[in-house]
């Protein structure tokens, strides 16, 4: 009977030895229980939270220009800033318009004033929805082709295209003429006065101290 105990005893020791071997070489590697699982979840510190986004601060908006320049063959100046307005006056291509006053899209270019005693005031207000903010240059095919249309009519205009083209460049360049001034007087007109080779224009006015001469031939303006 002692030897049947013994011999029992001994069995249970081996199974034992041999269930631990089992797991140690992951013959009943199973995966541990839920319980198990969310026991060590609940070890993770409570304290650890997410690091918070940085917002990027928003961009402060550009600040509008201060004067704008006429990339159009001309833009119509009103009294009001409307365009059911009553016209006044042509601002021309190449113009810089100074801002003086906006409201919406429309600038003003002039002081304030009133046409007649007790009139609601006015001055000079232009859309800047087709103006340029960058400085237009007076050179090239875009600007040739603005210009002759006010100088076309030029005496003689095909046979010195290029003179007057140049020339009225020059002028404008140096503030010495407007478009408008050409567009008055309709270009360059032949002088009975000079040789043959010499016209003349007006700027700035129309009187004899207004008038340029040009010699075509040379390109010299006097």
């Amino acid at each position: 009977m002692r030897k049947i105990l013994l011999g029992l005893g001994v069995g249970v020791m081996a199974l034992g030895a041999g269930g631990g071997a089992a797991y140690y070489l992951g013959y009943f590697d199973e995966p541990e229980s839920p319980q198990t699982s969310g026991a060590r979840k609940s070890q993770v510190p409570q304290d650890m939270v997410e690091p918070s986004k940085i917002e990027e601060p928003t961009p402060e908006p550009k600040p509008l220009p201060n004067q704008y320049y006429v990339s159009r063959a001309a833009e119509t100046v009103y009294l009001q800033p409307e365009t059911t307005s009553i016209p006044d006056g042509i601002a021309y291509y190449g113009e810089q318009l100074n801002v003086m006053e906006r409201r919406g899209d429309w600038i003003r270019i002039a002081p304030i004033y009133q046409l007649e005693e007790g009139a609601d005031e006015v001055s000079q207000w232009v859309d800047s929805a087709h103006l340029s903010v960058e400085p237009v240059k007076l050179s090239g095919s875009d600007w040739f082709d603005v210009l002759q249309e006010y100088i076309e009519n030029s005496d003689h205009y095909m046979s010195f295209q290029e003179a007057f083209l140049d020339a009225s460049t020059q002028l404008i360049k140096g503030k010495q003429c407007r478009l408008a001034d050409f567009e008055e007087v309709g270009g360059w007109i032949k002088s009975i006065n000079h040789k043959d080779s010499v016209y003349f224009t007006y700027c700035g006015g129309i009187e004899a101290e207004h008038k340029i001469y040009l010699n075509v031939a040379s390109g010299k303006i006097f």
